[in-house]
């Protein structure tokens, strides 16, 4: 059985490299593959930073995770396809969530949607073509709009669980197969990651703290309003707890004719933050009081 080492799991950008047909070849013919996927590999994580990506191997292929940033992630693939490594690669980016699991004897793997699916689609692309998922193209969208225009329909796949993809793509090779309907099969459908080293153990931990919400506890009286950074987030007691990405935040409490209660802060990932606050109180004990406690999971 094995656990979860973390509940958070961060968003990720997933290129994977698929080798057609790779379980049903001789196992001389695997290892020749496998060291000219290497290549592919190495050429792939050359324009990223090494601490923003992990390299996974797979039983038809490899995968590159691209920890927040979409657009390195395409750079990546393109750059692939344009080192010629001996073999047609068919590749699929997908932008879903990650987690690192860990299993009883602390053997540890990379797990969830955002591999999983970028292994489905890759089966879906024509050798030596891109295809991309609608959640990598809105997520590559919210950083670079114009490489995302750049995405173009490909078609509307259908997976071996009966589950549609829509499809994008940058290739006009892959835009020939617009109106195709695949399934696929087998071990792709059902593909596992099998290694991960210690450095992209450390690399996914760190990038795990670095995004981990922090937590705000709300104990005011009278019953009061939350803003956080302008927005009205609820209303206490009914709000008691509120998760909230690290970094500087506005927070106000307001109840009816009151002045607000305005702090600021800049909380650390993993931060537990109590606000307590009473209205009307006399004016030496109108602080809040302010409680952090660190904590990780």
């Amino acid at each position: 059985m094995s656990s979860e080492s973390d509940s958070f799991s961060p968003l990720a950008s997933v290129v994977f490299l698929g080798i057609a047909d790779f379980t049903r070849k001789s196992v001389n013919e695997q290892a020749r593959l496998r060291s000219q996927i290497d290549v592919a590999v190495a050429a792939g994580i050359a324009v990223l930073n090494e601490q923003d990506r992990l390299v996974l191997d797979a039983p038809n292929g490899a995968a590159i995770v691209v920890l927040g940033n979409p657009p390195a992630a395409l750079r990546a693939a393109q750059r692939v396809l344009a080192t010629p490594c001996g073999m047609p690669l068919g590749l699929g980016i997908n932008h879903g969530p990650v987690r690192l699991a860990t299993g009883a004897r602390n053997d540890s793997w990379l797990m969830g949607d955002g591999i999983d699916a970028a292994g489905i689609i890759a089966g879906f692309a024509p050798p030596d073509g891109i295809l991309v998922s609608r959640s990598y193209r809105d997520a590559l969208s919210a950083h670079a709009p114009t490489l995302a225009e750049e995405l173009h329909p490909a078609g509307v796949f259908t997976d071996s669980h009966i589950r549609a993809h829509e499809l994008f793509s940058p290739d006009s090779a892959a835009l020939r197969a617009t109106g195709r309907r695949q399934l696929v099969i087998g071990a792709l459908a059902a593909m596992a990651i099998l290694a991960l080293g210690v450095g992209a153990r450390f690399a996914l931990h760190s990038y795990l703290e670095a995004r981990q919400p922090a937590l705000l506890e709300f104990d005011s009286r009278p019953p009061s309003e939350i803003y956080v950074d302008g927005v009205l987030m609820g209303k206490t007691p009914a709000l008691s707890h509120l998760q909230v990405s690290p970094g500087e935040h506005t927070i106000e409490v307001r109840s009816g004719k009151f002045a607000p209660h305005i702090v600021e802060v800049d909380l650390a990932p993993g931060e537990q933050l109590r606000v307590k606050h009473a209205f009307g109180s006399p004016p030496q004990k109108r602080r809040s009081l302010l409680n952090r406690l660190k904590f990780w999971q």
